[in-house]
């Protein structure tokens, strides 16, 4: 079963409003809460915290009721979370960057209290549309290729969108400045509000899209007490014509289709694989996000130009753009983990130089070029590793998805809090430049420390049999130059018992 042209982009469109929403969120709301209303650097740190752990909690508890979940007045169980969490974001983005003229100072505890309110709500909105967006993916197509075809076409449209909102942030603030400003302070409220109504009319335009143009497969109307799916597989609920077939590809589902036993989320927990890719993912997210965070930060702290408090994040997304679409080449020479390195290295390389004191603006650009990069190669190839871990267990696809972003969400708002805590005693005063230069070279050596341990948990046997002089089991590629992390043919990571020869994926394991 193919997927057509129209259905790839429209699924790929489905996450742009919730990735402009995260664009502004992880971009500019440390920026807005501290420079525009004027909030110390620990409650702003604080929001932002609470909002990632509400969304930690928010996204394993829907993932769960998206797995189980049935069609409502025959619309999918998938799209119904979507468009339930678009509904949310809609109502309560504008409160948390639409300011409320007086009420920071005359109404201040109150105005918190609300505040904390929307964050919570729009973050239960945002969780519900990324993970039934995520798992509508591997209901959508069975083929490993096509299920990276959609994880690259909506990463493409996620860098697009900060592109988008970052151009949008930039040319805000360079036309609706006050003529002398040299960084942003409370006079930019107004530039907040038309970034923020921008946001909710494109947002809305490709989420109607998605609803409109997206098909998606009946879901198994049978459930046993353990939350595992019944004994078949999903049925088309869709015209036939948005499908395409070729070759020896299988037809559309329009029958219902043995899949064979499925998986109880339960099962995950005792699979170590769904351990290291969370570390792994965790990783990548926090070398992605704590970059966007203070990379603006530090440069409104160091170099005091509000052109490059939005060109910086312009340029980490341009090249967030150009890698994604430079990956696949690079998968084929050094294959998925090899990518993943390559993203490590590109990081470390931007740690290093930006621990180097009084850089100059077209360096620190040159720093938002390396983040980019390097960003989008872990993340992309990360959530390549999901789905080929996930396989055919695709009544819980949303549960792995949640998993993996339970320990983003938790590490990064924990990640942010520390940082923002430790300006008490990290900053001279007002004066935090010294301080941020250290939060985006040694700070972020951290995740890219985690990233390295995840890579050697994944290659741990090889890595053991290298040293000890002893093969075992070797993988030998066709196409791809790295292990495997699957778990579609077989119900547990633990002892793989295969004979010679036996396929997965892209390899094929023998015996040395």
């Amino acid at each position: 079963m193919a997927l057509s042209t129209i259905v790839k982009y429209s699924y790929g469109v489905g996450h742009i409003f919730n990735d402009l929403c995260a664009s502004m969120w992880f971009t500019y709301l440390l920026v807005y809460l501290h420079y525009v209303l004027q909030l110390s650097r620990s409650t702003s740190g604080f929001l932002l915290m609470v909002g990632q752990v509400a969304d930690a909690v928010a996204t394993p508890l829907i993932g769960l009721q998206s797995d189980r979940g049935q069609e409502v007045c025959g619309y999918g169980r998938r799209k119904t979370w979507h468009a339930i969490g678009t509904m949310c974001v809609v109502v309560t983005f504008p409160f948390i960057f639409v300011e409320c003229a007086g009420c920071a100072d005359s109404l201040y505890s109150i105005y918190i209290f609300l505040l904390l309110l929307a964050i919570c709500l729009f973050q239960f909105g945002w969780a519900a549309v990324q993970v039934s967006h995520m798992a509508l993916s591997l209901d959508l197509v069975d083929r490993e290729s096509e299920r990276e075809e959609l994880n690259l076409i909506r990463y493409i449209f996620y860098v697009s969108s900060e592109v988008t909102l970052s151009f949008v942030a930039w040319v805000t603030f360079m036309t609706m400045g006050r003529p002398g400003d040299t960084s942003i302070n409370p006079g930019d409220s107004y530039s907040f509000e038309v970034i923020t109504i921008t946001v909710i009319g494109v947002g809305l335009i490709f989420s109607g899209a998605f609803h409109a143009l997206t098909p998606e497969p009946r879901a198994p109307s049978t459930h046993d007490p353990w939350g595992r799916l019944g004994h078949y597989g999903r049925v088309a609920s869709t015209p036939l014509p948005h499908y395409t077939t070729t070759g020896d590809e299988e037809a559309p589902p329009s029958a219902l289709r043995h899949q064979g036993p499925q998986r109880a989320w339960q099962e995950w927990l005792r699979d170590e694989q769904f351990y290291v890719l969370c570390l792994l993912y965790t990783a990548s997210r926090l070398i992605s996000n704590l970059a966007s965070i203070y990379t603006p930060i530090y440069v409104a702290e160091t170099l005091h130009d509000r052109r490059l408090i939005a060109l910086v994040p312009l340029v980490m997304a341009l090249s967030g753009v150009a890698a994604s679409f430079l990956l696949k080449v690079l998968r084929r020479v050094v294959g998925r983990k090899g990518s993943l390195v390559v993203g490590v290295v590109v990081g470390g390389a931007a740690c290093t130089v930006a621990a180097l004191p009084g850089l100059p603006p077209w360096v620190v650009l040159s720093l938002a070029v390396l983040w980019g990069v390097a960003g989008a190669l872990m993340v992309v190839v990360t959530l390549s590793m999901a789905a080929r871990l996930i396989g055919n267990y695709t009544d819980s696809s949303a549960f792995v998805y949640g998993g993996m972003s339970f320990a983003d969400k938790i590490t990064n708002g924990f990640a942010v809090l520390l940082i923002q805590e430790l300006t008490r005693v990290g900053c001279e005063g007002d004066d935090c430049s010294e301080y941020y230069r250290l939060v985006v070279s040694l700070g972020l050596m951290v995740p890219l420390f985690m990233a390295m341990l995840a890579l050697f948990l994944l290659n741990q046997e090889r890595v053991c049999s290298l040293l000890h002089g002893s093969s075992g089991l070797v993988v030998q590629d066709s196409g791809e130059h790295d292990g495997l992390l699957s778990s579609s043919s077989y119900s547990s990571s633990d002892g793989l018992l295969l004979g010679p020869g036996v396929t997965l994926g892209y390899g094929t394991l023998t015996k040395a």
